[in-house]
């Protein structure tokens, strides 16, 4: 989610794969890959903001990841598999941080084992700056969906989209949901062609979208912007076309173009976390380290961005000298372990 331009060539090469994973929902992929940049940046001095994205994007992916085991799980538990269902929550419960998550993980934990026998939840892997990545574990994720239909397989990957669009992507059909299917199976040649066709009969803001997403995979970042602005014409409450947008705009340099469509999000409480930490984000690197450090102060109000605004604020307290309060924000929000 955050700047990849900004990242030195030894683990920048990792991010762009792991960014690219991302975008296609292959998360186990994108899992490893940030894992990897990582571990590529341990031994590296002063590149705390950098860390601090990666580490992210690796909470990023593994709530994405206890998502889909979570579907699995819930699948499983209707034919009656309860093995199969308690490894997937057992995943659940190692991989996601999201609270919603693992609390309706644990619940299904609690229907399933016998009271005397309680499962244990594992620990949620802290992955901050000064810890080590356990990347042992990530190797368990059980990843393939072939007993699921089409239509089944859609419906698991868009569940996981912000708002409302789950329900919109539902909405626009077999044709959009076999495009959409054909491009996550790497088939994007096939897929943009039912895209375009689709476009043909209507502009939408979600086939723009996607269409975008195929264009900045390919290099084109001036058919992906052109792209996400009609999208943002058509419907500019769109909360992945406007996070789209700022990441582009960031991603070529365009820094201070991010500024008012951050806070146009902010204002309209449109992926409000991201929207925070991204703007801090851009701050930081504009030089402007109060305001950095206000939206970053501002983030820990919020429980999904407490930990990321608290690593970065920790470095910008630190090098103003004060010590005292970087001490405070690291004992409150990250435990101690930076």
């Amino acid at each position: 989610m955050f700047f990849t331009k900004f990242f030195t060539r030894d683990y920048r090469s990792y991010m762009d794969k792991g960014e690219k994973h991302f975008a296609e929902e292959r998360y186990a992929d994108a899992r490893n890959a940030f894992l990897e940049a990582l571990h590529k940046l341990e031994d590296s001095v002063g590149d705390s903001e950098a860390k601090a994205a990666i580490d992210r994007r690796i909470v990023d992916t593994g709530n994405r990841l206890g998502l889909l085991n979570l579907a699995e799980a819930e699948y499983a538990i209707a034919r009656g598999e309860v093995a199969k269902a308690e490894e997937h929550l057992g995943l659940v419960l190692e991989l996601a941080e999201d609270p919603v998550t693992r609390t309706k993980a644990e619940n299904l934990v609690g229907s399933i084992t016998s009271p005397a026998a309680p499962v244990q939840s594992p620990p949620t892997a802290h992955n901050c700056s000064g810890c080590s990545p356990q990347t042992g574990a990530i190797s368990e994720e059980d990843h393939s969906h072939d007993h699921l239909s089409g239509e089944e397989r859609f419906e698991l990957l868009v569940q996981t989209l912000p708002e409302d669009l789950p329900q919109r992507y539902v909405a626009l059909g077999g044709r959009f949901a076999d495009a959409y299917l054909l491009v996550h199976d790497g088939e994007e040649k096939a897929g943009t062609a039912i895209l375009e066709e689709l476009l043909s009969e209507q502009d939408n803001d979600i086939l723009l979208y996607e269409l975008a997403l195929i264009s900045h995979r390919a290099g084109n970042a001036a058919d992906c912007e052109a792209y996400f602005r009609r999208a943002l014409t058509i419907n500019g409450t769109n909360p992945l076309c406007c996070l789209g947008l700022v990441q582009l705009l960031a991603d070529t340099g365009r820094l201070t173009e991010c500024i008012p469509l951050l806070n146009s999000m902010i204002d309209r409480e449109m992926l409000l976390e991201q929207a925070i930490i991204f703007l801090a984000d851009v701050h930081q690197n504009l030089g402007n380290e109060e305001a950095a450090m206000g939206g970053y102060t501002k983030a820990l109000a919020f429980p999904g961005a407490a930990k990321a605004a608290a690593e970065r604020l920790v470095v910008l307290l630190q090098k103003q000298g004060r010590s005292e309060e970087a001490a405070y924000v690291a004992k409150k929000y990250l435990k101690g372990c930076c």
